[in-house]
């Protein structure tokens, strides 16, 4: 019991839960006015932390209890449950006081006043930024295409500067390299910042609706399922489908010995066997078969996704082109396959209900939890499958693809992946169990070092939600944000050679002096950081230690013909590879 002087207590005391509502092994949120603070428990005694992770801001309510820790879901920092302390980064939580009354849990919080002191500085404006050389009227339109958006934005930024201004067609957007700038408006998603606002409003005209752009407490609906569906535990689960794909992968390329594939094309049928059977037990079999149905719907609506979004005037609303008449009509055929999976999987459900308990399937879960709270349509599942499919097949196809790029050109590298593939692996082709996974150090040092270096989402768009001031610079309410993390995450400030492939510097002890992964924005930051990390690096692992242990890889191209191209990704255009069975 904790007893403060009464009038005292009266003020700062709030009542949290009842005590059986607080569970061992399951991190408890309240929200105490606009702080969020999390409560566990340490045996028998309930603990009270600050829910905001002080590394980068992610809302620790979305991680785990493991070991007798908070394990943070952005970087799995792990605090102490009986004290808050991380003995790896050496820092704290925040920790509360906790009153026990009764049933009644309560908690002690000092209240914080508007009037807290700030440091005094010159407020600047949009308009007094810098602004690259634009044209009459369009402004910087010209240069700013589709396919090469990312890289004009860093091709700016190192002619004007970190943060600036550029106009399109007469709205002005802010653009930022600055990865301290940057943080604060990944720290205050979702109250503060959204997502660019067109994106939703191409994607619902679509008829998708899901966690990637829900937005205010909708998301946070969408959110807490998602993470809970792609956690480390379940993931694990997962690994008998990775394991099957892979296998299927090793095959098809067994059988074209010799041949000259297009790898981004390879490793996208590889990640969209692995998603679709991970998303709702759908197997496209698109290693083994050239004409998936659903495969080819995907490679339609993805890019067309992308093009609408980055349009400044919207023509289809007014014309429909031969490319806008082909998305409504695989948009139209993948939700009819999608909702014919929502039906069967709720048959299964009905059929068996002990897979309410534990969900075969990312859809299952969803029915799950619609059954239990009501919150989710059908379309509202529809949506989150169709996102999970984006996401779980573009990103981690293309981030493996830059990865095989980056070893035909550090043959030294691949030769330190094989000898590490033939420890762990040994005598079997590919990884037989899933606790061999994080025995592969160096292969996630690899897959780490091309995420850093080529981020397939190198920015993020976020629009302000309210009139307010970052590092000095008013943003009004709808103002965007065009944010920026490969000038970052590849600059010399922030990396000792940060422009170069070497991925030594992820284990630590390496001649590297300067590896600044606060930096490091390729799965995001704060509350909305990607739930996915972890699924995406047991497939990047999985894949690359498989290739390494039976493949050699030559680039079939000059590396000068291997070009960045975006459509809601980035990709490498060209990759040509020739994959020879390795001679023991």
């Amino acid at each position: 019991m904790f007893y403060l002087p009464v009038g005292i207590q009266d003020i700062m005391k709030h009542y949290v839960a009842k005590q059986s509502e607080i569970r061992s092994g399951v991190i408890f949120e309240k929200m105490i006015g606009e702080q969020s603070l999390i409560f566990v428990r340490y045996h028998e005694e309930i603990k009270a932390y600050s829910g905001i992770c002080p590394h980068q801001g992610a809302k620790l309510a979305n991680g785990v209890i493991e070991n007798d820790a908070i394990v943070c879901p952005l970087h799995h920092r792990a605090y102490a449950c009986k004290n808050g302390y991380d003995i790896k980064s050496h820092t704290v939580l925040v920790s509360f006081p906790v009153i026990i009354e009764g049933d009644d849990v309560y908690v002690l919080v000092k209240p914080i006043s508007d009037s807290r002191a700030q440091v005094t500085k010159t407020i600047r404006t949009i308009d007094n930024l810098p602004q690259p050389k634009g044209v009459p009227v369009l402004g910087n339109l010209p240069q700013f295409k589709a396919e090469n958006k990312p890289k004009m934005l860093e091709k700016w930024s190192r002619e004007v500067g970190s943060i600036y201004r550029i106009s399109l067609l007469g709205k002005k957007f802010v653009v930022s390299t600055n990865p301290d700038f940057n943080i604060n408006l990944y720290k205050n998603r979702p109250d503060k910042f959204r997502r660019f606002g067109k994106i939703d409003e191409v994607m619902s005209e679509m008829g998708i609706k899901g966690v990637f752009n829900a937005e205010g407490d909708q998301w946070k609906v969408h959110r807490k399922l998602s993470a809970e569906a792609l956690n480390a535990r379940n993931v694990q689960g997962f690994f008998p489908t990775i394991q099957e794909m892979t296998e299927r992968l090793l095959n098809r390329w067994l059988k074209n010995k010799g041949a000259v594939v297009d790898v981004q094309k390879e490793m996208m049928r590889y990640t969209v066997d692995i998603t679709t059977r991970i998303a709702f037990g759908y197997d496209t079999h698109s290693l083994e078969c050239e004409d998936d149905v659903l495969q080819k719907h995907l490679e339609k609506i993805f890019p067309m996704i992308n093009k609408r979004i980055t349009s400044p005037i919207p023509f289809w609303r007014i014309i429909k082109s031969k490319e806008d008449r082909a998305l409504d009509k695989a948009l139209q055929s993948l939700e009819k396959t999608i909702l014919e999976f929502i039906q069967k999987a709720r048959k299964r459900l009905d059929e068996y209900p002990e897979l309410k308990e534990h969900p075969e399937n990312f859809l299952q879960a969803l029915l799950v939890e619609k059954e239990k709270a009501g919150t989710f349509s059908d379309q509202e599942i529809y949506g989150n499958v169709f996102i999970l499919l984006l996401a779980g097949e573009d990103t981690t196809s293309n981030s493996i693809s830059w990865t095989l790029f980056y070893l035909t050109q550090h043959p030294h590298v691949f030769a330190k992946l094989r000898e590490e593939a033939d420890t762990v692996i040994a005598t079997a082709p590919y990884i037989q169990d899933v606790d061999h996974l994080s025995t592969l150090k160096y292969a996630e040092a690899v897959s780490m070092e091309a995420l850093r270096i080529r981020p397939v989402t190198p920015t993020l768009f976020l629009e302000s939600l309210e009139d307010q001031v970052v590092d000095g610079l008013k943003l009004n309410k709808g103002v965007t944000v065009m944010m920026q993390s490969k000038v970052a995450q590849t600059s010399d400030e922030h990396f000792t050679q940060g422009g170069e492939f070497i991925p030594e510097r992820w284990l630590g002890g390496s001649d590297l002096p300067l590896h600044n992964t606060d930096v490091f924005r390729t799965f995001g930051a704060g509350p909305r950081f990607c739930p996915g990390k972890t699924l995406a690096l047991h497939e990047m692992k999985m894949a690359l230690s498989m290739i390494a242990k039976n493949f050699d890889i030559e680039l079939a191209v000059d590396p000068s013909e291997v070009r960045e191209k975006f459509a809601f990704t980035m990709f490498p255009d060209n990759l040509m590879l020739r994959i020879i069975p390795r001679k023991y």
